[in-house]
This record gives C-alpha cells, sequence and structure tokens, in this order.
C-alpha cells in the first residue's frame, strides 16, 4: 500500500508541476502583456492559478485512483501498461491545448474554450492566418512538451510503480476512498461554490486574470457545457428579427424628471427572491414585508416590474448590465462574455463615482467574481470582509450584519458612490436567526419567515440612514435579484413567479410621481436610472428608459426552456421545447412574434460575444 501511495501522491506532483510550466511557457509566450504585470501580480498569477491547477490535477488523480483500485490484486509491472499510455494520452491532450492556446491568445484576447472546435471541420480554413513556419514551430514545441513529460515519466515515475506490490485485501476500499477524496481539489472548496473561472479571478488586469486561468480545465469545462451555450433559436430571418427589436428599443422622447440633486449617491440594494406576492401594495396575498411596504408610501413604487429569469445570476446581470437572461444557460458562466458587458459601474465611474458591491456570501459563486471584476467595480465587500463568527448560515452572514456594514460605509465613504448590496438570508433553505414569523415549518412558511427576517432589517437600515444627511443626496434603488415560486408553489413559467417590486427611494426625489405603472423589467434599469441623471446609455441595447412616454411598454423573460412577452394589453407564455403557447392573454398573435424575435436577437447577440 506504501508504494502505491508513494506513486500516487509523486503523480500528482507530476501533473502540478506541468500545469505550472505551462503558464511560465504562456506568460513568456505573451511576453507584450505579461511584461506589463508588476512582479507582485506575476506572483499572484501563479498562487491564484494554482487553485485550478489542483482541480485539473484532481480530476486526472480521481482516474488513476480508480485503476488503483482496480489493479489491487496485481503488481507495478502491469500497473504501468496502463499508467504509461494514459499519461501519455492525457499529455498528448493537454498539450495540444497548451500550445495552441498561447497562439490562439494572440489573435482572440481569451483563453481558448471549445469554441475551436466549431472549426474542427474546417482545418485549412481555421490555419489561415497562420505562417506555415510558425505552424511547425508550434508543432514541434507540443512534440517537444509531450517527450519532456515522457522522459520524466520515465526517470521520476516509472521506477516508483514497478516497486508497487500485490496489494492486500483491504486495499481498493482504501484506494477507493482516496479516489473519492479528489472532490476536494476538484471543488476547488469546502463551501457552496465549485471551482469556476471566476475562482482565480484575482485583479483588474484582465491579462493577470486570463493567465491564472488552467486552459486545460477551461477547455473541458467549455466542452462540458457546450451543448447549452450553442443553443440557438431560429423563428424568422435574422434581419426580421434584428427590425422588430430595434423598434421594440426605440428610444427618445420625454421623460418624467424625478431626481431634484446633481450627482446624488446611488445606492442599489437586491434583495434575495423577494416577489410581489409578500407585499399587499402590489397585489401579493401575504404581507411578509410590512416596512416595505410602509416604505413604499414614502417613495416611487414601480407597479408592473418583472424579472428576466429566476436565478441569481442572470438577475445580478440583468439589473447591473441590463442584459437579459438566457433560457439554457447564463452569460456569467463565460468570462469572456462577461467581458463585453456594459455595467453600471464603469458608466458611473465615467462621472467620478466610486463603486462598491456588498455581499454577505461566497463571491466565487456562481462566477460571481469574474464578473464584478469585469463590469469595473472598484470595491467587493464579501464574506471575507466579515468577522468569522458571523458567518453562521450556509449561504454566509445574515443581513443584519450586512446592513450594519453598508451603514457604516454610506457614512464614512467618499461620495459621489454607486453602492450595490446583495441580501441572502430569504436564499432556500430560508433558514434566519429570529423567532418565525409565520407559523409552520413548511417550506412556504420559512419562506415568508426569512423575506420578514430581511425586511426587518432593511427598515432598521432606513430608520438610521433617514436620520443622516445622506438620506438627502441619496438615491436608493430597492429590487429583487428574482420572484419565487413560493408561497403557493408557482409553476416554472408562470406570471406571478417573475412578478418583483422595485421602490426608488431618498431625500433626492422630487414630488411629481409616486406610482409608475409602465410595464417593464430588471434589464430597464440602467437606461432608466443613468437617463435620470443625465448620463449617455447608449452601451446598453436592450434597456430602455421606463419612465419615458415614448418608449414601448413590454417585459420579456425566460424560464427553461421558454419565454414570455408582456405588453399592456397582452401576455404571452411560449414553450419552445414543446412549440406551443401555455398561457395566453388578450390579442397575442402580434407579441408572440416579437417574443420570438427577441429571443433569437438575444441568443445570436450571445453567441457573437
Amino acid at each position: 500500500m506504501k508504494q502505491r501511495l508513494r506513486f500516487f501522491f509523486r503523480y500528482a506532483i507530476f501533473w502540478i508541476v506541468y500545469f505550472i510550466l505551462a503558464r511560465f511557457f504562456f506568460l513568456i509566450y505573451e511576453n507584450s502583456f505579461s511584461l506589463q504585470l508588476s512582479f507582485k501580480e506575476t506572483i499572484l498569477v501563479f498562487v491564484n492559478g494554482l487553485r485550478m491547477d489542483l482541480s485539473t490535477t484532481g480530476y486526472i488523480m480521481a482516474a488513476v485512483g480508480l485503476i488503483l483500485t482496480l489493479t489491487s490484486i496485481t503488481n507495478g509491472k502491469w500497473i504501468n501498461k496502463i499508467i504509461k499510455p494514459f499519461t501519455i494520452f492525457v499529455l498528448v491532450v493537454s498539450s495540444v491545448i497548451v500550445v495552441v492556446d498561447m497562439e490562439l491568445y494572440k489573435n482572440w484576447g481569451f483563453r481558448m474554450d471549445a469554441t475551436p472546435l466549431l472549426y474542427i471541420t474546417q482545418p485549412k480554413e481555421a490555419m489561415a492566418s497562420t505562417a506555415l513556419w510558425l505552424e511547425i514551430a508550434l508543432v514541434l514545441f507540443i512534440v517537444a512538451l509531450v517527450l519532456l513529460g515522457i522522459c520524466t515519466y520515465n526517470r521520476k515515475i516509472k521506477p516508483q510503480v514497478l516497486k508497487i506490490e500485490k496489494g492486500r485485501i483491504t486495499a481498493p476500499l482504501f484506494l477507493l476512498l482516496l479516489t473519492g477524496s479528489m472532490i476536494l481539489p476538484i471543488r476547488g472548496s469546502v463551501g457552496i461554490a465549485p471551482m469556476n473561472t471566476g475562482m482565480v479571478y484575482f485583479s483588474e488586469n484582465k491579462f493577470a486574470n486570463h493567465a491564472a486561468v488552467n486552459v486545460v480545465w477551461n477547455v473541458m469545462n467549455s466542452v462540458f457545457y457546450r451543448k447549452n451555450h450553442e443553443k440557438s433559436y431560429s423563428f424568422m430571418s435574422d434581419r426580421k428579427a434584428e427590425e422588430i427589436v430595434h423598434e421594440l428599443n426605440r428610444r427618445g422622447g420625454n421623460a418624467f424628471d424625478l431626481i431634484s440633486s446633481d450627482n446624488p449617491n446611488v445606492v442599489i440594494i437586491l434583495l434575495e427572491s423577494f416577489s410581489s406576492k409578500v407585499i399587499p401594495e402590489l397585489g401579493g396575498r401575504w404581507n411578509a414585508a410590512p416596512n416595505l411596504s410602509n416604505l413604499m408610501n414614502e417613495g416611487i413604487v414601480f407597479k408592473n416590474l418583472y424579472a428576466n429569469a429566476s436565478r441569481s445570476d442572470k438577475g445580478i446581470l440583468s439589473v447591473l448590465s441590463g442584459y437579459p437572461g438566457q433560457p439554457t444557460t447564463s452569460i456569467i458562466k463565460t468570462p469572456t462574455k462577461t467581458e463585453s458587458l456594459p455595467s453600471v459601474y464603469k458608466s458611473f465611474s465615467k462621472h467620478g463615482y466610486e463603486t462598491y458591491f456588498y455581499y454577505g456570501g461566497d463571491i466565487d459563486f456562481a462566477n460571481m467574481r469574474s464578473y464584478f471584476l469585469n463590469a469595473g467595480v472598484d470595491h467587493l465587500i464579501t464574506v471575507d470582509n466579515f468577522d468569522k463568527e458571523l458567518n453562521n448560515s450556509k449561504w454566509g452572514v445574515h443581513d443584519e450584519y450586512l446592513f450594519n456594514y453598508l451603514y457604516e460605509d454610506l457614512l464614512k465613504d467618499n461620495q459621489p458612490y454607486l453602492k450595490t448590496a446583495f441580501t441572502l438570508s430569504s436564499h432556500d433553505p430560508y433558514e434566519v436567526p429570529m423567532h418565525s414569523a409565520f407559523d409552520g415549518t413548511d417550506l412556504d412558511s420559512k419562506y415568508l419567515n426569512s423575506v420578514a427576517y430581511t425586511d426587518s432589517c432593511l427598515g432598521d437600515f432606513f430608520r438610521k440612514i433617514k436620520a443622516t444627511e445622506i438620506w438627502n443626496n441619496t438615491l436608493f434603488i430597492l429590487i429583487a435579484d428574482h420572484g419565487s415560486a413560493r408561497p403557493g408553489n408557482s409553476q416554472n413559467h408562470e406570471l406571478e413567479k417573475f412578478e418583483i417590486p422595485m421602490l426608488w427611494l431618498g431625500g433626492v426625489l422630487n414630488d411629481s410621481v409616486q406610482v409608475v405603472n409602465r410595464i417593464g423589467s430588471q434589464i430597464d434599469i440602467p437606461a432608466t436610472v443613468l437617463s435620470q441623471l443625465g448620463f449617455n446609455y447608449n452601451d446598453y441595447a436592450f434597456s430602455k428608459n421606463i419612465l419615458s412616454e415614448e418608449s414601448n411598454e413590454f417585459a420579456f423573460y425566460v424560464f427553461n426552456d421558454g419565454f414570455s412577452f408582456i405588453t399592456d394589453s397582452s401576455k404571452v407564455i411560449y414553450d419552445n421545447v414543446g412549440n406551443r403557447i401555455l398561457y395566453q392573454e388578450g390579442k397575442t398573435e402580434d407579441d408572440l412574434i416579437k417574443g420570438k424575435a427577441y429571443l433569437q436577437y438575444l441568443m445570436n447577440d450571445f453567441s457573437s460575444r
């Protein structure tokens, strides 16, 4: 058994060193970028990248662990006959990826993923822009890497393999447990977030983040998700779809002027899973957020607002980048795509605003770190910024502590600023540190109780902030990241699941409007807010100004795999898989065509990023 363990760990080191060398070669090849990095940034490229190297090695070692388990009754001579060909195969695949990536990065500006597979049937066209001498040099480099790996294996690994003797009867069980333990390096953490590209992002320098990525992991992960990424929709010609969407998103016209202050602070509070169903003022049957209800008497209520999707990773981008959710995937999974998105952080930074994002949870969950770094946020405040004893829930630090942190920062930070705070206590499993406000242990009651808890934290926060001067020069925007199936167990596609609250508060608001009945969705927030401040919003192709009387009044949302298109006169929900209407209200013929055009145009845009 000792010989097997020695081999196992020595073999793991072999691959870790290989991936570190691969990163070193990448930096040398991309010297025009890497020479611009500071010494500290260069070191951090390797330090942060090691996390993904360990994950990639974990996958390889899981396979090796299974081989050792299945060959536990044989000796090293037979094991080598399996391990050596396996090693050569992985070396060839990895070396091809590593070397091809180095050249592709010069032309594409992002680390290799499944995209080159689109050209595998057209190798001549794919290589047309590469000089023959360079093609030969790259092939020779691949061969050299493979030969170096084989030579190292023969000298350092093979002798250890040959020492392995037949195992005892208990060997398979132990080796199986060892194989199972590889889930730890594969996941990259013991928290809720599995390994993703965003975990190794650490800098505002895009190249530094790219260099930290293990390209072998990136390609394999991209291949795994390729089916969803390439999902496209064709209901009509692309030209017709584009014409329909451009007409839907036409701009111009007068808008309500709601803000009476120049360059006010802006604070966006994203409320986890808050649904209009829990707010009577919005037609809800459950009164779970009395503080939010009371605040609606002091601000501007948007009564017909919809989430664009049903998950946080999509809702966050809808609110902050004005980009609609996709039915079967999420753009946040692909940092190279989110790099091209606009963001309110970039827009406000152009006008001298300091930008912040507050979240009491793991910023590596769902690739959020990569998105916020790409979005240009100046300061990320996450669970790591709180005392460890406060991290006492599945998702992180409860909302009362998040709001306390936000309150203290509002008082001391230089103005003007854009701050975004994302709550988490009302996320499933709905466990909150307060006595139940609703009887019952069923999920509906637990959800309502968690909303009541966050609402109480919200009430305390605004009672304190209204007693300060900050209130008089700040626009607060409260909006849900998405709705909820609870209470009432709404089906995945139903309208009420996507109906969410939005409320504007603060001393900067005038009294011209108290209720906005125009239909809109999360993606309209950037255009609406930026327009109010007199900032340009041309970068937000999908976002419209809700407050403009000339803009079309509609909302669009997606579910898996379908969409809804809503206007002031009709509502239609469409199932893409079954090619059928699930629900319709009013005259929907034209609006169904508009919804199909919108989805087709969106997914064409998604694919092109």
